[in-house]
């Protein structure tokens, strides 16, 4: 909270115009995707053994690709086709990846790097270039011309569907098993259906962001993968959701993928001439650290005070 402070005081010095209606309309279509796709990650991080999509990224390009070059430049461009396209091909790619961690067993972020690589790779197949056009209706998504725009209410409508998700049952057991699998599974919880049930939720947000996304840029571009993939782990990890499992939540990611954007915003008033995009990206990775070591820390400081505790009671 302090640091989105700090970031909103920096905005409201270096450039002013974000809290203009036209500016907050902007900044709403821009962040609208890093904010779905950072969503996206929390239920697989939550659901621990080191779970984090590092395909996220360019999953989000593969729907924005896939609606653009398989649906509109064939005519298909109504929004009962594009957004139940846009969803399933995010919850099928999820429940794939769940699959493949929960049922075989296999190592999350071998699993997500092989995703990454894969639709990365996909991506540029499907469209070699950035190119196409969005249907109007959905280009008008992403506009950020009005300030109660459509790109608003997907966003309140995705943030009131996470309030929903994050007080239901399945959520509660997604907590419980990254926190302690054993402790899980010793009360009952069924593990495989539980992170397929995380994937799924992963995977509505992330179809989402895709769908966002190609509002933003009213075309295809398969080169952004890697990039989203980035802003969001960061923006994860800043809004104090832990790697480890267990502990997260929305408002957190939320406020992380704001504070990314932010930061963004402020180091675009600067004149860094040719080399902004490197200060930018350099940056992101210094925060990543930085709240990597910052959450270490605060691990250690309570692992330490519970020892103390426990020594002090059977003192």
């Amino acid at each position: 909270m302090a640091l989105l402070v700090v970031l909103l005081a920096l905005a409201a010095l270096r450039g002013p115009d974000l809290f203009t209606a036209g500016g907050m309309a902007g900044a709403i279509s821009v962040a609208t995707p890093l904010i779905l796709a950072t969503l996206a990650l929390t239920p697989i991080a939550i659901a621990g053994r080191g779970g984090v999509d590092l395909a996220v990224g360019p999953v989000l390009v593969f729907v924005n690709v896939t609606v653009i070059h398989w649906l509109v430049a064939n005519d298909i461009t109504s929004p009962l086709a594009i957004i139940p396209f846009a969803l399933a091909v995010g919850i099928v790619v999820q429940l794939i990846q769940g699959l493949a961690i929960a049922v075989l067993r296999l190592q999350p972020v071998v699993v997500t790097l092989s995703g990454f690589l894969v639709f990365a790779g996909l991506d540029l197949v499907i469209l070699s270039k950035p190119g196409g056009e969005a249907p109007g209706w959905l280009a008008s998504w992403g506009a950020g011309t009005d300030l109660l725009s459509p790109a608003l209410l997907v966003l309140l409508g995705a943030l009131v569907a996470w309030a929903l998700i994050a007080r239901s049952t399945l959520f509660r057991n997604i907590r419980l098993m990254g926190s302690n699998e054993r402790t899980a599974y010793a009360s009952g919880i069924q593990l495989i259906p539980t992170r397929l049930g995380a994937h799924a939720i992963a995977g509505v947000f992330v179809g989402l962001a895709g769908l966002m996304y190609t509002a933003l840029i009213a075309s295809g571009d398969p080169t952004q993968g890697d990039t989203y993939t980035l802003i969001a782990v960061t923006a994860l990890v800043l809004g104090g959701t832990s790697l480890a499992g267990g502990l997260g939540g929305g408002l957190g990611s939320v406020m992380g993928a704001i504070d990314l954007f932010l930061i963004s915003y402020v180091l675009s008033t600067f004149d860094f001439g040719s080399s902004t995009a490197f200060v930018v990206q350099l940056t992101y990775g210094l925060v990543l650290v930085c709240a990597l070591a910052f959450g270490s820390l605060v691990t250690i400081v309570v692992a330490r005070r519970r020892t103390w505790r426990a020594a002090g009671a059977q003192a």
